[in-house]
């Protein structure tokens, strides 16, 4: 009778314990990371987004009267962001014009994040955590850690003013 009368107890303590701990973001981080970097088909399709005279855009943003492109980013998602073009950073007809890689040795810190990054590249930011990272042409496999959020993409450039150009994203991501 005493077995029994302690079993009972010691079977609901394991059981609230396991619904305690903390769970991981979900099951499927570690296969979006390996999609990732097959380069294979993310669950959502390639979004295009374009940073216009170094304005920075968003991706997933949403409020009450705003929906942005793109879906609200969530723990455990894997991110990846390709650019093309080239945005001219100031208005003089010889000054230099600068590929989302940015300037090839020189680094700032970001207004966003605080990194070291390029010097007028492009670079990411996770609003919901305050954690930036580089893009360049190709970010490479991101994992979002944090909760739900919008990715803020930016130029690396504290004056932005006097720039002209394009640069074209695309933005792809894994939540398997």
């Amino acid at each position: 009778m005493t077995v029994i009368r302690y079993t009972v107890p010691i079977t609901v303590v394991v059981a609230v314990l396991a619904l305690l701990r903390p769970l991981p973001a979900y099951a499927g981080t570690e296969l979006s990371q390996q999609l990732c970097r097959g380069n294979q088909i993310g669950s959502i399709r390639d979004t295009a987004l374009t940073v216009l005279n170094g304005q920075p855009t968003s991706f997933g943003y949403r409020d009450r009267t705003i929906i942005g492109p793109g879906i609200p980013l969530r723990d455990g998602d894997v991110v990846r962001i390709r650019a093309t073009g080239s945005i001219k950073i100031d208005s003089w007809p010889w000054g230099p014009s600068y590929s989302p890689a940015g300037h090839p040795v020189e680094r700032t810190r970001t207004f966003w994040g605080g990194i070291s990054a390029p010097s007028y590249g492009l670079y990411g930011f996770f609003v919901s955590t305050g954690t930036a990272f580089p893009i360049g042409a190709d970010s490479g496999c991101v994992v979002h850690r944090g909760p739900e959020t919008w990715l803020w993409l930016a130029q690396n450039d504290e004056r932005t003013v006097d720039n002209s150009g394009r640069w074209d994203l695309a933005v792809r991501v894994w939540n398997f």
